[in-house]
């Protein structure tokens, strides 16, 4: 028949065309529905299968759908040294391999079947496969004021982790495995991204017995086999100003010691400066200050003065500067030391203390004055004497403020 008639070569490329046809509608692209989910870092597999390859024309990989897609993988030379054809030359099987996966390869990715052609032209895509990755929050970054607050300020405490997808995360922030309440963390972006960060802030109150106290912010995620930690030692940038106590103790020789006892300040840097009439006389640094159990440090500084030689009044004066800062008060104590006598100094009561509430100088003055004579003692008490033997009960008590009167 085609050779009697010549025309019969349309029924023949009709015949063609016709068993072309039932290829093309016969050849389908499969992708698993099934999302897939990968861990940073780490190699997935997208699978693509192809009823047949009879249809002349590559395959190819891309990310995403409609003009704003992107080619990532092409069968016939594939540029993307992360992507690899998991059966290099099968003719049905397209699945591929994406090594070191990051949270920016997470998307919707396409196999689609092209046509050959000038150009080729798409012929059928699979339906998809969504791949997300799944990446670890970063270690959380706790910060908190730069430089030293003094006990009993409320201070802001921030905690910052990144990198983390999906974004469902959990924050918490505690004192010494203590939680502290406080409001929601923020996540963002706020929309679908392919990697989230969280930030958060507490507010907390600095204690005295804080030195060895941490604030810690924990986060947790699906990623996490334990939770992360974030830390600050509170020592870093806690101040707990001192106590000052007062007292003097009489010693051998016609010596007195006047004693400035520091207790319970932190950081351990405190100076010491005694001044004789607003002239300096000792000055003391790099002590050795003793560390007591909750942190602090406690500290005691003498200064001997021999009273035998005090002929006038003396301010000694005790300067106590901790952690460099400026003076802001100060506080003056007097005490007698009579110069020709080994009388007892005045007893300062054992309650007496200084306690340092702002940054501050103690300044501690001890002023040496004379009292009456003992001389003149032993003549009123002998005069005295002297008027009962006559009958007559009469004497002369003296008061400082140079008043008498007869009994």
């Amino acid at each position: 028949m085609l050779v009697l008639d010549p025309v019969g070569l349309k029924p023949l490329v009709c015949c063609c065309i016709f068993i072309t046809g039932a290829q093309e509608q016969e050849l389908q692209v499969l992708q698993p529905k099934e999302p897939v989910s990968v861990a940073k870092g780490l190699t997935v597999t997208l699978n693509c299968t192809a009823t047949s390859n009879d249809l002349p024309g590559p395959v190819k990989w891309f990310k995403g759908a409609g003009p704003q897609r992107k080619e990532i993988y092409n069968f016939r030379g594939g540029s993307n040294p992360r992507i690899k054809a998991v059966v290099p030359s099968s003719n049905t099987d397209f699945s591929i391999n994406i090594s070191n996966i990051t949270p920016e390869d997470t998307g919707t990715y396409y196999c689609v079947k092209f046509k050959k052609g000038n150009p080729d032209t798409e012929f059928k895509s699979g339906g998809g496969t969504m791949l997300s990755v799944r990446a670890k929050p970063s270690q959380p970054l706790v910060s908190g004021p730069q430089g030293r607050i003094n006990v009993g300020q409320v201070e802001n405490f921030t905690c910052k982790a990144h990198g983390f997808s999906p974004k469902k995360i959990e924050l918490k922030w505690l004192k010494n495995n203590n939680d502290i309440t406080t409001n929601l963390p923020k996540i963002f972006p706020e929309n679908n991204s392919v990697s989230y960060n969280v930030t958060s802030t507490t507010q907390v109150k600095l204690e005295a017995n804080d030195v060895h106290s941490k604030i810690i912010c924990e986060v947790d995620h699906e990623t996490l086999e334990t939770p992360l930690q974030g830390k600050m030692n509170l020592s870093s940038i806690i101040r707990v100003l001192p106590k000052v106590n007062i007292y003097r103790d009489l010693l051998p020789m016609n010596l007195a010691n006047v004693t400035c006892e520091v207790k319970k300040f932190f950081p351990n840097i405190v100076d010491i400066s005694w001044l004789e009439n607003g002239t300096e006389r000792d000055k003391i640094k790099n002590h050795n200050a003793t560390e007591n159990n909750d942190g602090t440090y406690s500290f005691n500084a003498s200064f001997q003065v021999n009273m035998s030689l005090v002929k006038e009044a003396k301010e000694i004066t005790c300067v106590v500067t901790h952690d460099s800062q400026t003076s802001i008060t100060s506080f003056s104590l007097t005490l007698f030391f009579p110069a020709y006598t080994k009388h007892l100094l005045p007893v300062i009561p054992a309650n007496f203390f200084i306690s340092a509430q702002q940054p501050q100088n103690i300044f501690i003055a001890v002023s040496i004055v004379s009292i009456v004579l003992v001389a003149l003692l032993i003549a009123t008490i002998y005069l005295i004497r002297a008027k009962q033997k006559k009958g007559k009960c009469e004497f002369h008590f003296l008061f400082s403020s140079s008043k008498s009167r007869n009994i």
